[in-house]
């Protein structure tokens, strides 16, 4: 993956959204990055919000259209950014890091950055992906979220975007190159999972406490239950909850 050419946008509903309309309107290539100052409409996983103060995050979305990925490849889209943000993150903060499976970054225990990947399919194959991701860069006051953070907050000094951003286009260019390397990438994003020491959970609408052992190419969670020995889930079943 290259980036071809960097949009930046004062204010919009959301990175993602604006991609979808420049894929309409035929005016955006594959690696081209939308970013915003401010999107009033940001979104997290499901029906979850991304809140931002005007100007002092990362808030970014590139389109990604694979030369040949199938739908059973497809959680490995989410792996490799995952990983991507997860380098460019460790580049400026020395906190320990982890992936909060299926789309945060943590630092310690607090997030700092949520990811997004909208993929548009066709029978067995995924003509593109919109890969939004937000970083929480030199916002320190987080209204009515307890569970964030910053680069600013961690170490009380002050970043440039533009150069987490460029950080972040290395980290996509490097991770890409490798995303039929599937072993390579499972091995990788599982090494730096967020529970494996043990985390709270709910399964089914049940609250309960185990350690994840492993997370497969497809997205299947294995997980070590206190009351149920080793089982593995349906992605869809079940929630990570922070400390």
């Amino acid at each position: 993956m290259s980036a071809s050419k960097i949009i930046k946008v004062n204010a919009t509903r959301s990175t993602n959204d604006r991609v979808k309309m420049l894929i309409k309107s035929k005016k955006i290539e594959s690696g081209d990055i939308v970013v915003a100052k401010y999107q009033y409409g940001g979104r997290g996983q499901n029906t979850n919000k991304w809140y931002s103060s005007y100007g002092k995050n990362l808030l970014c979305s590139i389109l990604y259209r694979p030369l040949d990925v199938n739908v059973n490849q497809i959680f490995c889209i989410n792996q490799v950014v995952s990983l991507a943000v997860l380098k460019t993150i460790r580049k400026f903060n020395k906190e320990k890091c982890f992936i909060k499976w299926p789309n945060d970054i943590m630092s310690v225990n607090k997030k700092i950055s949520g990811i997004l990947v909208e993929n548009s399919l066709s029978l067995n194959q995924v003509n593109y992906s919109i890969i939004g991701v937000g970083i929480n860069v030199n916002q320190v006051f987080f209204k009515k979220l307890p569970n964030a953070t910053s680069l600013k907050k961690i170490t009380k000094s002050n970043f440039l975007i533009q150069e987490v951003l460029n950080e972040l286009i290395e980290n996509y260019k490097f991770y890409f190159s490798r995303i039929d390397e599937l072993d390579f990438i499972n091995r990788k994003y599982n090494k730096n999972i967020f529970g494996k020491d043990g985390c709270k959970l709910i399964i089914d609408g049940r609250r309960q406490y185990g350690k994840i052992i492993n997370i497969s190419k497809n997205g299947i969670v294995k997980l070590e239950l206190d009351s149920k020995g080793i089982q593995e889930f349906d992605p869809r079943k079940i929630k990570i909850l922070y400390d």
